[in-house]
């Protein structure tokens, strides 16, 4: 014998996934478009790459052109530092010392790349790599 089906709690199921689905979606949006109205127009974008950094060539090859665009469209600026190697991104020679507080700032910096968003002297958003770039960086470009 099979208890019938009751289609309150099913409706009640649905509801609660739609409700967990739509939440997610909010903080996600939120999250991006907090980004979004920090790059306004005077901040600037630091990309930081390394001469030996595969991962920073095909950055460079398959999105830096569109998405420097896609800033200077919205005010944005760019700027780009190269270091020698992704094994010494903290190398005093390639930070200019108008820019060495941002490196100072992360003392733990390793690797490349590195994207930050900078408005005066405050570092509003950091990304270490693509994932996070495509995260947080991409969408001020759109």
């Amino acid at each position: 014998m099979s208890t019938p089906e009751r289609p309150g709690i099913k409706q009640a199921m649905m509801n609660r996934r739609e409700l967990l689905i739509g939440f997610g979606t909010a903080l996600f949006v939120g999250g991006t478009s907090r980004l979004v109205e920090a790059a306004t127009p005077g901040n600037w974008v630091l990309y930081v790459s390394a001469a030996d950094c595969r991962v920073c060539r095909g950055w460079e090859v398959d999105h830096q052109a569109a998405f420097v665009h896609g800033l200077q469209r919205h005010g944005i600026g760019f700027r780009q530092i190269t270091v020698t190697s992704l094994r010494n991104v903290r190398d005093d020679a390639a930070w200019t010392a108008e820019l060495a507080w941002i490196r100072d700032t992360y003392p733990n910096m390793r690797g490349t790349p590195w994207f930050f968003l900078v408005s005066g002297r405050t570092i509003e958003a950091a990304a270490n790599s693509t994932d996070l770039w495509r995260m947080k960086f991409a969408p001020m470009a759109a």
